[in-house]
């Protein structure tokens, strides 16, 4: 416990790190590194988020294993795993599948659709995953504390992150850029209050006043999240456990770039979006550390 506690808190260093440089030098870094549609850093940008969308398909893959396991369960609770089942895959196929062909990744109205063809089958290797990963667990207070990670999961994601786009409105850079620099620069803690008169006049989307903090971010960090609580499934896990993390952290730093490169987020957006999660993961270790239930 003491070692995954250690990459919890330098990862949340890390992040806090990147986050004080990216207040004094959003606007420089930015500048440097823009590339309006680069074809790299579109093609990450509509990848990273698979991950975090993936966690609810893999919960889904979990209930999977109950529904298909030999013990008589009454005929509500079939129902209700099927419920949670198609819930699962079908929330994180769309949410994935929107990513694609959406304001974010290659913006092709019209093939928009085809975003869903390509993340189901994806969603659906990640489910079965779950299923894999839970067919054989019987300890229930896992299966409870696999709920209330995912839900803290998404809470960050949905809550915290929508929370803080709605109170600052913070313009992305690509679109200071495509104005000719009309809208001026914001800082993350300056709230955009003339983000509707901008939009307005300039016949943007409300997307484009999203950029703090970063969902993609936080999402893309689904993997190290999933590594660090491997051996709670199984003990012979525990060996992927490190490799996983340090290729999950990898992963979401290349999101991090891909986003800053295409000009959809600056550094300080990031950032945040990665240590709202990382401190969800901080959270849970700390609460399985006074457990005496599981052993890490």
């Amino acid at each position: 416990m003491k070692q995954i506690r250690l990459y919890l808190y330098i990862t949340l260093g890390a992040f806090l790190a990147l986050f004080i440089v990216g207040t004094f030098l959003d606007l420089q870094i930015n500048t440097s590194l823009f590339s309006d549609r680069n074809t790299f850093g579109l093609i990450v940008s509509v990848v990273g988020t698979t991950p975090g969308y993936g966690m609810f398909a893999v919960l889904g893959g979990g209930f999977l294993s109950l529904f298909l396991r030999k013990e008589e369960y009454p005929t509500w609770a079939r129902v209700l795993f099927v419920i949670a089942i198609l819930g699962c895959l079908g929330s994180s196929t769309y949410f994935a599948g929107r990513e694609f062909f959406g304001p974010n990744g290659f913006y092709w109205v019209a093939k928009s659709f085809w975003g869903y063809f390509i993340s189901f089958p994806v969603m659906v290797g990640f489910t079965y995953l779950g299923y894999r990963l839970m067919r054989n667990v019987e300890n229930k207070y896992l299966w409870v504390l696999l709920l209330v990670l995912i839900a803290a999961f998404a809470l960050a994601l949905t809550g915290g992150v929508t929370l803080f786009k709605v109170i600052f409105h913070r313009p992305r850079y690509r679109a200071i850029e495509g104005t000719g620099s009309m809208i001026p620069y914001y800082a993350w803690y300056e709230r955009c209050s003339d983000y509707k008169g901008y939009m307005a006049t300039f016949g943007l989307a409300s997307e484009e006043f999203k950029s703090f903090p970063s969902g993609h971010a936080g999402a893309s960090m689904g993997l190290p999240l999933i590594a660090i609580f491997l051996p709670l499934i199984d003990e012979k896990y525990r060996k992927y456990r490190l490799p996983i993390f340090v290729c999950g952290l990898a992963f979401s730093l290349l999101v991090m770039f891909s986003r800053m490169l295409v000009g959809a987020h600056y550094m300080s957006d990031v950032a945040m979006g990665a240590m709202l999660v990382a401190i969800c993961m901080v959270i849970g270790a700390e609460v399985l550390r006074s457990l005496k239930k599981f052993n890490l």
